[in-house]
């Protein structure tokens, strides 16, 4: 019998439990998770996972809850139709299928100085975000890479961000569910790819959340454009015109069909590592995202009929890497935009400090089997997009800025210097709260991860750039002052020999010291500041657009 098209067709599980891993949606409340696994079965080889997600996801949700409450009762009282966002410096929405190059565009559009879009730490954190902005960019340091595991593209919590994430981690409604989560539920998520089945109040829904999630992001630059990027929304074109109205304008990236559906066959099995089930098997993988594919196109071209000239703008991804500078020029002079000398220098500077984009090697993967029918997609995908000869290759200007020098010996004393001032610091806190209340006896090991985020931001800043040396001298230091406080603040907090002899008093405190540093708590947060410090000091690539 032929397996309904929402199971897994996969029979048998892998027997190796499931690790631990950074989920890009491991923030989300847990409300949000329960909506999203309600009336679904997790075997056992995936609970570990499970566990640790929910564990953050915990985090997430009080983190989040006081935003929560204000946002809604705020959003309800005061906004007349909170489906509806009025943005007039504009709304430019990049679109184009998953591996069509999107990416790359909006990090280039994102180097515009008069341009606003969500950051990695918005998006995973979407209900939160906003009064804790700070806290939460800080928290994701430790936590996610320097680059995507699928492409090797710069990642980290200030790098432009999919509003997707946000919509997925806020409402649930989204199709990541289905892609990074339960590949056995596809069906059931996909239908927030063109919101063509959903109901009045799920799109109701869908329109609330990105209206608030964009409200957020533009508080605090409310004069700037705001430039959102999703596959998806190459099929939701209309609702997004009912949400921002005639402020909204697309771009619209396009790729070769073949090249998309390969390097999506790869990204699914890059990051297969944050799934709750078995993985599909590569041939209904590859059917539903060419179905997928095929979708969103025809219902972009579909819905850009409607919209007035200058509100759309084509471009290719070959194109785009030939010439970005004008590629991007002639696109802003369609869409009625201006492609100011500070943005064409933001993006000769980004490209610069980029250097040449080596992808990462693939290793062979099961691409599966076409279907009878995936070549009449693909030629109605390039009938979608007529293909134009792609522009000979320019040459960047110069870099507007000179390369950034490394020194690292100014990085490395500038570290130890604000290792020093963290340590003394930290210090003084613990003797402060003594001298007011004798009865706390606080360690605040918390402290540590703060103390490694300065030590390693000092090392890279200083230093001109970062390196992996660098990054494990940052991390060291980081122990270093760990270990070497928690005796001062035992004699502080406990002094186990106040009349004994020096010899006892050493011996006394030595041992209590070890006692607080070896505790679970005071573990976690030392590795965390080791991470953070790590990942700072350790940071080769190019800053994050925009920032």
């Amino acid at each position: 019998m032929t397996p309904p098209k929402d199971q897994n067709p996969v029979p048998k599980q892998n027997p190796v439990p499931a690790a631990p891993v950074a989920h890009l949606l491991a923030l989300a409340p847990l409300d949000v998770w329960l909506r999203m696994l309600v009336g679904t079965r997790i075997h056992p080889r995936y609970w570990i996972r499970l566990f640790g997600i929910g564990f953050t996801s915990l985090v997430g949700t009080l983190w989040s809850l006081p935003e929560r409450i204000i946002f809604a009762i705020c959003w309800k009282l005061f906004k007349k139709n909170p489906e509806q966002l009025d943005h007039p410096p504009g709304v430019l929405v990049i679109v184009g299928y998953y591996r069509s190059g999107t990416t790359h565009a909006h990090n280039l559009i994102a180097c515009d100085p008069e341009a606003v879009t969500p950051r990695w730490y918005q998006a995973l954190l979407g209900q939160g975000c906003w009064l804790s902005w700070a806290v939460t960019r800080f928290l994701l340091v430790p936590f996610l890479g320097a680059s995507r595991p699928q492409d090797g593209v710069g990642f980290g919590p200030m790098w432009p961000a999919e509003d997707d994430f946000a919509l997925a981690g806020w409402g649930a409604c989204s199709t990541l569910p289905g892609r990074l989560i339960l590949p056995s539920r596809w069906s059931k998520w996909s239908k927030w790819n063109t919101l063509e089945t959903c109901t009045d109040a799920e799109r109701a829904r869908w329109r609330r959340t990105l209206a608030g999630f964009a409200w957020k992001v533009t508080r605090r630059h409310p004069q700037k454009m705001l430039v959102l990027k999703t596959p998806s929304h190459g099929a939701h074109i209309s609702e997004l015109v009912e949400i921002f109205g005639d402020h909204a304008r697309f771009l619209h990236v396009s790729r070769d069909p073949n090249k998309v559906i390969e390097s999506n066959m790869r990204m699914h099995d890059d990051l297969a590592s944050h799934l709750l089930q078995q993985p599909l098997d590569p041939s209904t993988l590859r059917d539903r995202i060419v179905t997928e594919y095929r979708d969103i196109e025809h219902a972009t071209i579909a819905q850009s009929q409607s919209l007035d000239e200058g509100r759309i703008a084509f471009i290719t991804h070959e194109a785009l890497i030939a010439d970005p500078l004008g590629q991007l020029a002639t696109a802003y002079q369609t869409l009625g935009l201006e492609h100011s000398a500070a943005h064409q220098n933001a993006i000769t500077q980004y490209l610069h400090d980029l250097g040449a984009y080596q992808r990462p090697l693939h290793t062979a993967i099961d691409l599966g089997t076409p279907t009878p029918t995936e070549s009449e997609t693909i030629a109605q995908l390039r009938a979608l997009h007529p293909s134009k000869p792609t522009p000979e290759r320019v040459d960047l200007p110069p870099a507007p800025y000179p390369a950034r020098t490394f020194r690292p010996l100014l990085g490395l004393s500038s570290a130890i210097i604000a290792a020093v001032a963290w340590g003394l610091l930290w210090i003084g806190v613990i003797w402060i709260i003594k001298q007011i209340n004798p009865d706390i006896k606080p360690r605040l090991d918390q402290l540590v991860w703060i103390g490694g985020s300065a030590v390693g931001l000092a090392a890279v800043h200083f230093a001109g750039a970062g390196s992996k040396r660098l990054g494990y001298i940052a991390a060291g230091l980081t122990l270093l002052v760990f270990v070497s406080i928690s005796f001062p603040i035992t004699v502080i907090n406990w002094n186990f020999a106040a009349e004994s002899t020096t010899s006892d008093f050493l011996y006394h405190n030595s041992k209590g010291a070890l006692h607080g540093i070896l505790a679970p708590s005071s573990i976690a947060f030392a590795v965390l500041g080791m991470l953070t410090a790590w990942r700072h000091a350790s940071s080769t690539g190019p800053r994050a657009p925009g920032t």
